[in-house]
């Protein structure tokens, strides 16, 4: 499955606190492709920045950007 996840999605998804984790936890299985712009990297760390701290959305970014069912997506 291809999917782009909005960036509310993953803010709630990323802790292992939230009941919507198993869909965090899901890309990390790889259970589905994740396509990305560079614009949507860059909400997701923003958001996730300032809901939590900067380094957490560096954490995360990072981890998105190693994953192979993470693409980059063309406008």
């Amino acid at each position: 499955m291809k999917v782009v996840l909005d960036t509310n999605v993953l803010l709630v998804s990323v802790s292992d606190r939230s009941k919507y984790h198993w869909l965090y936890q899901a890309l990390l299985e790889h259970r589905f492709q994740l396509f990305v712009t560079n614009a949507i990297l860059n909400e997701y760390e923003e958001k996730i920045g300032w809901h939590w701290r900067p380094e957490v959305a560096q954490t995360v970014i990072r981890t998105l950007l190693e994953l192979p069912n993470v693409h980059p997506a063309t406008v």
